[in-house]
């Protein structure tokens, strides 16, 4: 229990005052013995058992009143969250406030966001009670740690407003832990204020048993978390994909894909307008939803054939979730789509340029070019989308250029070199020591029948996601007849039946970097001779690539959104005007000369998969914890004043003294019929 003044509690010995009054007041009087009283002692002695429990309720009852006076005086505070746990004052404060997409969830009868509705409860109890010296806010599109002058200030600051970002909640910890060791800072609460959505808490994640450790080892940090994980199944989110312009003779037209997405599929069949934008013309389209929603593929819309590029959004009618109603994109000419295929063996160069020569749709241009190693220095890195490397990995400027590449968000697939015949090492003996971005090629290996088919793959996202028809791609049908061992930290976008992978991905701020385990020409696999998924694969890689070459790009909300030009221009917001420091962090549409940027939230955020309270609870298993789960819009205080309470106990306290004071009407009446019997026979 935590106290407004606790000062007044160094009152609480006077609880004994009426123990010194009843002690000093027996010593007031003298006992004399008399013998014509002998009979009323013995008539009072039938008496003095109940008389003796009375006097002892009369003092519980006045050391009562005086003990709830002090805690009136004291202002103490509860709340549920509370829970009897007595906690003192903390040296720091340090509030996690998840400003992700998915919190802006809102009542529609107060207007409150689970962001607002989070930050209104805490601030308002860190007023009442202590937060200590220092009351640290940690930002959660950058993990940024920012001192906060009072709990009053978290409501106006740019850092706790509303965002279409996404959340690193291991990150954010992570940054807690750094802050408290950097400052020494002794006992602290941590506050979260988080919807456990899953994509942002990662419970797999390995950070967290580190992050556990951690906290493990300072004494006096207390966690609270308020859960805001419930979900609405009136809320619909749209996104927009595969934007193209084309162009046929006079005339032009934008064709893009439309998803519109119900929250966990709890959704109801109905009729839906969807408001499409392009340059400011308006058009409307109504769309039959199911549970789950619906999909809009390859929608037309005409355009002036001389707009090469500009902007438009797509927008859902108003719902619980203002933030994901709208999807900005932007549009202009198609790049021409360039590969380059570094390989010192023409035949495996030659199947894969085949591959990636023919365009998946008309309008679009490929130029593809197969080199050898020796020839690698004549890359042209800025026009080129995509790099296939079929040979050891590259070391030094070559290696540096390759990450280069990567982070500028172009793609990269690194197949294994060629082994020399009859031997299962790879050509000329390659150094085992040889690593790019820690991963390396081991050995070549001959798998058995069943360990050569691809027992599992990523179908949802990436090379190998399902066809827009919902049709998995046939890897199932693929033959491998010989792959090679890869030892890497990435993850497995498909495996064989031995469990070993057969496309990896490594993690990247920006770009793709894959490792294919095997080759396409008939004695390592059927791939070439099938067809369908590497064609597939490639081409996928190649408009991947191929994206951060055109002149308007998608880009997910984050603090590096429009890092890459320095003069970004809003074109339009979806919230009000940001600086520059945050505008990143927004969706809307910014353009710098013929370049044009559309920043949304990521896919992620539509996802309504939610951490179950269970799964949260045991990341924080042996650590001081407390989860409190709170409904959007509810901006009850987290904890309340109770003196009223014990003025009320202060009052039936001495209501009871009372009644308990009084006389015995029976007891008297006896004692005056003694008397009179005794004063009869003496007569």
């Amino acid at each position: 229990m935590n106290f407004l003044q606790p000062l007044a509690l160094f009152a609480l010995p006077l609880i004994a005052l009426p123990i010194l009054i009843h002690l000093i007041n027996q010593q007031r009087h003298h006992t004399l013995p008399w013998g014509a009283m002998m009979f009323l002692m013995s008539a009072k002695r039938m008496s003095k058992g109940m008389a003796r429990l009375r006097h002892l309720l009369i003092m519980l009852m006045r050391m009562l009143a005086v003990g709830a006076l002090v805690f009136v005086v004291s202002r103490p505070l509860a709340g549920g969250w509370l829970g009897g746990v007595g906690l003192g004052k903390p040296d720091a404060t340090l509030i996690l406030l998840d400003r992700s997409a998915s919190m802006e969830m809102t009542d529609l009868q107060t207007g409150d966001s689970k962001r607002s509705t989070a930050l209104k409860r805490v601030a308002q109890l860190l007023e009442q009670s202590s937060y200590g010296t220092r009351l640290i806010l940690i930002d959660s599109t950058n993990e940024q740690v920012y001192e906060v002058d009072s709990p009053k200030a978290l409501l106006n600051l740019p850092m706790t407003e509303a965002t279409a970002t996404s959340t690193d909640i291991p990150g954010m910890f992570e940054s807690a832990l750094a802050y408290l060791k950097a400052n020494n800072s002794g006992r602290a609460d941590i506050w979260i204020c988080s919807d456990l959505n899953e994509h942002d808490w990662q419970p797999d994640s390995g950070r967290w048993v580190a992050i556990r450790e951690e906290f493990s080892r300072l004494e006096g940090t207390h966690h609270f978390l308020l859960s805001y994980a419930d979900r609405s199944s009136s809320n619909l989110s749209v996104r927009v994909e595969n934007v193209r312009r084309r162009k046929s003779g006079n005339s032009a037209e934008l064709v893009l894909d439309v998803a519109v997405q119900a929250e966990g599929g709890r959704g109801v069949e109905q009729r839906v307008p969807i408001e499409f934008e392009v340059n400011n013309i308006r058009s409307v389209v109504e769309l039959e939803m199911d549970t789950w929603g619906a999909s809009l593929q390859g929608h037309r819309i005409p355009i002036d054939v001389r707009l090469s590029s500009g902007w438009g959004a797509v927008q859902l009618p108003g719902d619980v979730n203002p933030l994901d109603n709208r999807f900005f994109f932007v549009f202009s000419e198609p790049p021409t789509r360039r590969a380059i295929i570094v390989s010192d063996d023409a035949r495996t160069g030659e199947t894969f340029r085949r591959a990636l020569a023919i365009p998946t749709e008309t309008g679009l241009q490929h130029l593809i070019d197969a080199i050898p190693v020796a020839r690698t220095g004549e890359i042209d890195w800025e026009s080129t989308g995509l790099l296939i490397w079929q040979a050891h990995l590259p070391q030094g400027d070559v290696a540096e250029q390759i990450e280069n590449f990567v982070n500028t968000g172009r793609v990269v697939l690194f197949f294994p070199p060629v082994q020399s015949s009859g031997s299962s090492r790879l050509v000329e003996d390659s150094d085992s020591s040889e690593h790019l971005f820690g991963s390396r090629w081991t050995r070549w290996q001959t798998p058995e029948q069943e360990q050569a088919e691809i027992v599992w793959w990523r179908s949802d996202a990436d090379l190998f996601a399902n066809v827009n028809s919902g049709d998995a791609l046939p890897l199932n049908e693929l033959r491998t007849y010989r792959y090679c061992n890869l030892e890497t930290s990435g993850t497995t976008l498909a495996r064989y039946g031995d469990d070993n992978p057969m496309l990896t991905r490594l993690p990247t701020d920006r770009g793709g970097l894959y490792f294919c385990s095997t080759l396409p020409t008939a004695q390592f696999s059927s791939l070439e001779r099938d067809g369908v998924v590497f064609y597939v694969m490639l081409q996928r890689a190649l408009a991947e690539g191929s994206r951060s070459l055109a002149v308007a790009s998608q880009r997910d909300a984050g603090p590096g959104a429009l890092t890459d030009r320095n003069q970004w221009e809003t074109v339009v917001l979806e919230t009000d005007a940001q600086t520059l420091s945050q505008r990143g962090l927004h969706a809307g549409v910014y353009r710098d000369g013929e370049y044009w940027a559309a920043v949304n939230r990521s896919r992620a955020e539509d996802s309504t998969k939610v951490t179950p309270v269970a799964t949260v609870d045991e990341l924080f298993d042996g650590l001081s914890y407390r989860r409190i789960d709170v409904a959007v819009g509810d901006t009850s205080a987290l904890a309340s004043e109770i003196w009223r309470a014990f003025l009320v106990a202060v009052g039936l306290a001495l209501i009871v003294e009372a009644v308990l004071s009084l006389p015995s009407k029976r007891t008297e009446q006896r004692s005056l019929g003694d008397l009179t019997v005794i004063g009869g026979n003496g007569n």
